[in-house]
């Protein structure tokens, strides 16, 4: 009863009283509670302990078992509780089997799930679905969606699990035509209905660009979860669309939705993009207020808010009040330091991360590359360059030689320039001809046509300039800027946990 009403504790001390007359049934409801809210590693401790007591498993035990070792990945230990399974005779056993598929599956041990899966007797809806969520989360969708289309074939049922994970397999393959099809076998056969697959529909239209799908799907529900929310916030502000972003952040706020760290990390980037950073420090202070448990995506989304915003300090304070970091915690110090015109804090950063173990990655080295055209770090830019590839097996991009070009152009070397122009594997493009551009301007060079022509080749027109030849011409030269107005937005407060409470504050509206 305890274990089956999240006591676990209270079912604990009833377990302990109970030393003299520990039959089967006991032992095999207190692993269920473990396995079932979470407590794997202690699951996996009850279970060797009652294999020293020598009491026998059976099939309710040696499901549980298996559901703690694939939900903390003990791999090891569940192919043991396999071979345990051979020989007390219950691999037979349909729920057994199915818990076996699901452990090897959430364990990244495809071939072998996909071996249990293959000799059962019967068809198992459950497992067939652990196969395929297994072969999503590992990447491998076209063999999820070859193991949809069998059960298909076998007229096996499919269900509101099964969909889900089908969904998200065309959303990482970007295959928009078979989606539309599963989204119809998915209204004929009612299950739109159902939250969760309702949930990944508008995830898979919005990873998949397909905004207006995705907010069609989300207004048809009736009852909208923090999971529905986050899909269509996250949705938009990967596809650009960061004001709605956060506007329909506030309308989650005021439906009473509590956002989780998924929406506030979103929101938080929107807010970077758009450099609305009152807004962005009001979600931090209602965040820390609110008691939602910090996580490394908003810490990170934090670190990049307060630096795209301009405010460095705030940006150093999250940094360093993260408890732990990773390579996107320091290339976004880096690029802030960066973009803020502070070059030299970028490289020490940088000195300090690989100091600690963290390797850099592509994104790193734009920071790095661009903190040493504008501070006109020649050596060091040359340095960094050279050691992506060599060091890092990184390939540079061209992001890494527009920011290469831009650097022998200040520092006035033009062959340098062109010949590492010459150097790319990838055709130029626009902002690596912008760079070289620039460069050419700066040193009034008479190629300033050809790379006109180039400009209009690849489709890029935003600059308006005029080359002339030495005798007492001059370059005119003119950009068009764009200039991004921060939203009006109403600014809210993320609601309380229980036990909570902050002084009233004023709405107003940023702007």
């Amino acid at each position: 009863m305890y274990g089956n009403c999240k006591c676990v504790f209270e079912a604990e001390c009833l377990f302990e009283m109970v030393a003299d007359c520990k039959y089967n049934a006991v032992w095999s409801a207190m692993l269920a509670g473990y396995s079932h809210y979470g407590y794997g590693y202690k699951a996996i401790e009850c279970f060797r302990n009652m294999r020293t007591e020598g009491v026998e498993s059976n099939q309710f035990t040696f499901p549980s078992i298996l559901r703690a070792c694939g939900a903390v990945m003990a791999y090891n230990f569940g192919s043991q509780v396999h071979g345990c399974i051979v020989r007390t005779g219950f691999g037979a056993n349909i729920f057994v089997r199915s818990a076996l598929v699901d452990m090897y599956a959430k364990c990244g041990d495809l071939n072998s799930a996909k071996s249990v899966l293959e000799n059962m007797e019967f068809d198992d809806e459950v497992s067939w679905n652990s196969m395929i969520l297994g072969c999503v989360r590992q990447g491998f969708e076209e063999e999820a969606l070859s193991f949809f289309q069998k059960m298909i074939s076998r007229n096996m049922k499919i269900d509101e699990y099964t969909l889900p994970s089908v969904l998200n397999s065309f959303a990482s393959m970007k295959d928009m035509q078979n989606a539309i099809s599963v989204h119809c076998l998915i209204i004929k056969t009612g299950f739109e209905a159902y939250k969760l697959v309702n949930n990944a529909l508008i995830d898979m239209y919005a990873k998949q660009g397909k905004l207006d799908c995705a907010i069609m799907a989300f207004s048809k529900m009736v009852d909208k979860d923090v999971v529905s929310w986050t899909s269509l916030v996250t949705g938009y502000s990967h596809n650009g669309s960061y004001e709605e972003a956060i506007k329909l952040f506030c309308k989650m706020i005021v439906s009473g939705v509590y956002p989780d760290q998924i929406a506030v990390a979103s929101v938080l980037s929107a807010c970077a993009e758009l450099t609305v950073l009152r807004f962005g420090q009001q979600i931090h202070a209602t965040l820390v207020k609110s008691g939602l448990g910090s996580s490394l995506s908003v810490d990170n989304s934090l670190v990049t808010m307060y630096a795209k915003c301009g405010s460095i300090v705030d940006a150093n304070r999250a940094f360093d009040s993260m408890p732990t970091r990773d390579v996107i915690s320091w290339t976004a110090l880096i690029v802030g330091y960066a973009q803020n015109g502070r070059g030299k804090h970028s490289l020490q950063f940088y000195d300090q991360m690989i100091a600690t173990g963290t390797k850099p990655d592509y994104i790193t080295f734009i920071g790095l590359l661009f903190a040493c055209s504008h501070d006109g770090l020649l050596g060091s830019g040359r340095a960094y360059f050279e050691a992506m590839d060599r060091v890092y097996g990184i390939k540079p991009g061209p992001e890494h030689y527009a920011c290469m070009i831009d650097l022998y152009g200040r520092s006035g070397k033009l062959a340098e320039a062109k010949g590492l122009l010459n150097q790319m594997v990838e055709a130029p493009d626009a902002v690596v001809w912008k760079a070289l551009l620039a460069a050419c301007r700066v040193h009034k060079e008479l190629e300033l046509g050809e790379v006109k022509c180039e400009l209009q080749r690849t489709q890029v027109v935003t600059q308006d300039f005029t080359a002339r030849t030495k005798s007492g011409n001059s370059v005119k030269f003119q950009q068009t800027a764009t200039t991004l107005t921060p939203p009006q937005i109403q600014i809210v407060q993320l609601p309380l946990r229980a036990n909570q409470h902050w002084s009233p504050v004023q709405k107003q509206t940023d702007g």
